[in-house]
């Protein structure tokens, strides 16, 4: 692997982990500290790197544990999700804004009566991006059990939503 190459691949690690770590915290500054965190573990566990195969899942779960336990520590509970959706807007109008936050902010809502492990479920899966398989490492579940959380997390919040789309009609 190319130097150039393993760069990209460390940016494009260290952005994934921000991005899972901030929705979470809903802290941008604590987000970043979570993954220079995650970042001196890998660093001082490189030994033991060798032995793991999937070194992205094990940054993931990593991430996602020091986020619990900020969270823990600072007695916080999360935050409106919608604080997130700031941060990723791009040269969108105003209006366009607007209606992205709102939608947003209702599926949060939303996932607000989900269980722990359906509301972590659709987080990796719809909003990170993560396959089911990976999920599965992740959270150490089986295939079904991802399969079934997540299918559940789905219906209950597009029950939800159509509910919120459906009202005017």
């Amino acid at each position: 692997m190319s130097t150039e190459q393993f760069k990209k691949d460390i940016l494009s690690l260290q952005n994934k982990l921000y991005r899972y770590a901030l929705s979470i915290v809903f802290d941008a500054d604590l987000a970043k500290d979570i993954v220079q965190e995650v970042f001196l573990k890998v660093w001082t566990k490189r030994v033991e790197l060798i032995d793991i195969t999937n070194k992205e899942a094990w940054c993931v779960r990593i991430t996602r544990n020091l986020a619990l336990d900020k969270l823990k520590a600072a007695n916080r509970k999360n935050v409106d999700l919608a604080f997130a959706a700031n941060h990723f807007v791009g040269d969108a109008s105003p209006a366009m804004q607007a209606e992205e936050n709102d939608l947003i902010a209702s599926i949060y809502e939303a996932m607000k009566d989900l269980s722990p492990q359906q509301k972590e479920i659709f987080r990796l899966r719809d909003l990170l991006g993560y396959t089911n398989k990976e999920i599965k490492e992740l959270m150490d579940l089986n295939d079904s059990q991802v399969k079934v959380n997540l299918f559940r997390a789905r219906q209950k919040i597009k029950a939800k939503l159509g509910k919120l789309i459906n009202y005017g009609s």
